[in-house]
């Protein structure tokens, strides 16, 4: 610094002494690193996520044999089912729409541990993703021939839908129900809950009517798996959620 001062150089003050605010922002910044690798959080995280990648491999190997085993009744049913399929994957871009909502204010009220506000964000997200349910399928059954012409011409194939498309209902009415439930417990990052309803409901609500469904050779049977797989995780999930109203957080 003498040296500095002989040569006509006088550093500037930030150099020689460190600001107040700096100090502050450097503590924070530290803070929030040692938050980031806390090894319980990261622990935590990988875990849920873990048990995320279950449950998504369940609900996807569900669909998956779905449509495998529908193509075993040829290939007009297996083009009537997929069909069909699509109409349960559109309306659930509106259902999860809904159910994203219903996973940021689920987590912010449990957080908060509001639990009146969990009760009646579960009463209003419930009945409007039912009503968006009831209503997808209600006007598809009503007017088959008018909307399913939209996506596709085989008439072949626009004959074979009118036998199937009444399934819309139950599917997309406890389907609606669960893919809230799914956004509930995933803003609670209860993913342990959400392994356990999607594996059960893979093994036992629909495995067995499907294979039933595959050596009777009846569609209808097929359908009432996927019905039975949606019915389940609505059971399963739903017998959870009481815990979650208590006055202590869920563990």
């Amino acid at each position: 610094m003498v040296i500095l001062r002989v040569l006509g150089f006088v550093p500037h003050p930030i150099f020689c002494v460190s600001q107040p605010g700096q100090d502050v922002r450097l503590k924070q910044v530290k803070a929030v690193a040692d938050r980031l690798f806390e090894r319980s959080a990261l622990k935590t995280v990988f875990a849920l996520n873990g048990e995320i990648v279950i449950r998504t491999f369940a609900l996807v190997s569900t669909f998956s044999l779905f449509t495998n085993l529908s193509s075993s009744f040829g290939t007009v049913v297996l083009a009537t089912n997929t069909l069909l399929l699509q109409v349960v994957t559109f309306a659930a871009y509106f259902i999860d729409g809904l159910a994203f909502a219903t996973e940021s204010m689920a987590g912010m009220l449990h957080g908060r541990g509001e639990r009146t506000g969990l009760r009646q964000l579960m009463a209003v997200s419930g009945a409007i993703s039912l009503c968006m349910g009831l209503l997808f399928s209600v006007a598809f059954i009503a007017a088959p021939h008018l909307l399913f012409s939209m996506l596709t011409n085989h008439a072949n194939i626009l004959n074979q839908v009118p036998q199937y498309v009444f399934w819309l209902l139950p599917i997309l009415g406890f389907g609606s129900i669960a893919y809230l439930l799914d956004g509930y417990f995933l803003g609670l990052t209860q993913g342990r809950i959400l392994r356990q309803s999607s594996v059960f409901a893979a093994l036992l609500g629909f495995l067995p009517t499907a294979t039933l469904a595959w050596q009777l050779q009846n569609v209808h049977f097929l359908w009432l798996a996927l019905s039975l797989f949606m019915l389940t995780r609505v059971l399963t999930l739903g017998l959870s959620v009481p815990n979650t109203l208590k006055s202590d957080p869920l563990k």
